[in-house]
């Protein structure tokens, strides 16, 4: 009988210090340095924002959150970074599309799956899209005469991207084929290189983010005729998007950032991190700052809104990659 009651009384107290450690857990987290990794170099738009957010989360939670940056081989040295860290919330990872779904679009083989390897934390902005613009040498000032010039002389107009694979060169295919246009692709190594080709009249036409066309468009030589997202941006309202100027329905290549970390992180972090996220990007100078650098701040942050997020961009991507025939394989 004593020996029954020792072993209830032992039970009963490891459940008890089991229930400890979960609540002292999830009252200490962070009770260290968090790293968060993003994909791309220092300085620009993803670079400036998880910036900004980190040193929201410092000022909350009291902690260091370092951003380290891991650019090249399209997001994958950044990926194997997360995926090799430990599940326990003190490494981040900064994700895009291309992170979460063009990759794996264009090479199925790859060794990580985002759905099975990558537990969301949530959605934090929404870029204000690439821009459709042309070259001063094209007789085209709206993207509908852009588009019958196209079809009148089929091959006759090009588009620069910043490489076979790029999310520019995806979204072009794609309303390329929704059209049924033929147009030449010109694939550069960068769009540091393709918006130069673009004012030299080397190519046609190409699609660039607006802070690297507007100097050009303000001197006279490119027009801007639309817009890739599902909705005008608030930054260039006069300018339509491509699903209203084109007429195609459900266009929308909007991209969303988010913040991720590995599945099988602790849920009580990856709550943690989503509130804090939410409590973020309410506040007036963090929508300012994303304002400046051409973000839209998004409030729904739950993780359920960034999962869903990821498998309708693979679904997109998939189909786009297939129309396109590019691979990174």
């Amino acid at each position: 009988m004593r020996t029954i009651f020792g072993k209830w009384v032992r039970r009963a107290c490891f459940g008890l210090a089991a229930a400890l450690c979960v609540s002292v857990c999830a009252q200490e987290y962070p009770a260290r340095p968090v790293k968060i990794i993003i994909n791309v170099s220092p300085g620009g738009m993803p670079d400036v924002t998880v910036r900004v957010l980190a040193n929201q989360f410092s000022a909350q939670f009291g902690q260091s959150f370092i951003v380290e940056n891991m650019p090249g081989a399209n997001s994958s040295n950044a990926i194997t970074a997360l995926l090799k860290a430990p599940a326990d919330g003190y490494t981040l990872g900064y994700g895009d599309a291309g992170y979460w779904a063009i990759n794996v679009a264009l090479n199925p083989k790859m060794a990580y799956d985002p759905q099975r390897d990558l537990a969301p934390i949530g959605l934090f902005g929404e870029t204000t899209g690439l821009f459709i613009c042309v070259t001063d040498s094209v007789p085209a000032k709206t993207l509908q005469e852009l588009i019958a010039l196209a079809r009148a002389k089929p091959g006759s107009l090009s588009y620069a991207s910043a490489g076979i694979g790029s999310i520019h060169h995806l979204i072009m295919e794609d309303m390329r084929a929704s059209l049924g246009l033929n147009l030449l692709h010109v694939p550069y190594k960068s769009s540091g290189q393709a918006v130069p080709a673009l004012v030299g009249g080397q190519v046609s036409m190409a699609l660039a983010s607006l802070t690297a066309v507007t100097p050009f468009a303000r001197d006279g030589k490119l027009r801007i005729v639309a817009v890739s997202t599902g909705k005008r941006s608030r930054l260039a309202p006069d300018v339509p998007t491509i699903a209203e100027a084109a007429g195609i329905p459900g266009f929308d290549h909007a991209g969303g950032l988010g913040l991720v970390a590995r599945a099988g992180t602790p849920q009580m972090a990856i709550d943690r991190m989503s509130a804090a996220l939410a409590k973020a990007v309410a506040m007036p100078e963090v929508v300012a700052r994303f304002a400046s650098v051409g973000l839209e701040p998004i409030t729904d942050n739950s993780p359920a809104k960034l999962a869903e997020r990821m498998r309708s961009d693979m679904e997109k991507y998939v189909r786009v990659a297939k129309i396109s025939g590019a691979t990174s394989e």
